[in-house]
């Protein structure tokens, strides 16, 4: 008789997932290539754009204030993605609006609501399955982190990203060497640690709404780990990050996530959503730079 073919058990098939992806996100210390959103990077350096990249980064270029038929466009899909999600606990519009709150007409950063789009997103990542459960409990424990120094007596100097940089490096609180483990993350430090798994959502949400329906979200995920992040590690790690991406589910209960029907609505939903969340980014990433903090481990 042969031998019966042993699986492994369904608590270890979600446990190793769970924990790459946990250490992909929140435990690199290394810092993230200084590329913009739809810039080509091959093994941690620039190449050539192709024509097509180029066509794809004019589609989702930051807008001006729309005209009249387009913005009774928005207004109509707004309508529609809001049937669509109705009675769903994530909700895509409410993310896109979050983010866009977080700018400010300076061109700075509002706390609170750059805290507010990470909540949805961890609806996001809860709706994707079991895999992301304990990244959310991470990124909660953050935002906690952040909302605190938020409630404190120093609040108001926490208002922008700029005015929390310019108060901890003026008052001593941002550490540049490791930080002791019975000591509380500075709000710089922690902000890093968000604005870091910022850029990973935003490639793979920008790989998914410009991919051509065909493409398996393990894949996507992966493409756009070795884009931002890969070159930063073991090859270990690089290994068994792979697996990891193994767990998101496929295309078309992706597109049920972000209440779309199909390819064409997810291109539009999803593009706009990239738009959004990368100002924040580059804004962050600006700030970061210009105090040379991009390297806090």
């Amino acid at each position: 008789m042969a031998p019966r073919k042993m699986g492994y058990p369904k608590i270890l098939r979600l446990a190793l997932p769970l924990a790459l992806v946990f250490l992909l996100l929140y435990l690199s210390a290394s810092k993230l290539p200084d590329v913009h959103l739809y810039a080509c990077v091959q093994d941690g350096r620039p190449c050539i754009e192709t024509a097509e990249d180029a066509s794809v980064r004019g589609e989702i270029k930051v807008r001006g204030t729309p005209s009249l038929e387009e913005g009774e466009r928005e207004v109509h899909a707004a309508e529609e993605y809001r049937k669509h999600c109705e009675g769903k606990d994530f909700q895509i519009g409410r993310m896109i609006a979050a983010f866009r709150a977080c700018v400010t007409e300076e061109g700075d950063v509002l706390l609170e609501e750059y805290l507010n789009g990470w909540r949805e997103l961890i609806k996001f990542m809860d709706a994707l399955g079991t895999v992301f459960t304990f990244i959310s409990h991470e990124t909660m424990t953050k935002i906690n982190i952040l909302h605190g120094y938020l409630s404190r007596e120093n609040g108001p100097s926490y208002r922008t990203i700029t005015s929390m940089v310019k108060h901890e490096l003026e008052n001593g609180v941002v550490n540049f060497k490791e930080l002791p483990s019975n000591q509380v993350p500075s709000g710089c430090r922690t902000l890093l640690r968000l604005h870091r798994a910022l850029k990973w959502l935003e490639l793979f949400l920008y790989k998914l709404g410009t991919s051509h329906g065909q493409e398996q979200t393990s894949d996507l995920c992966a493409k756009a780990y070795h884009q931002a992040l890969a070159h930063h590690h073991s090859w270990f790690i690089r290994q068994v990050a792979e697996v990891a991406f193994l767990a998101l589910p496929p295309l078309e209960e992706m597109y049920e996530v972000v209440c779309v029907r199909d390819h064409g609505e997810a291109k539009v939903v999803l593009l706009t959503t990239v738009e959004a969340i990368v100002k924040v980014y580059n804004i962050t990433q600006k700030v970061y730079a210009e105090n040379r903090m991009l390297d806090l481990p």
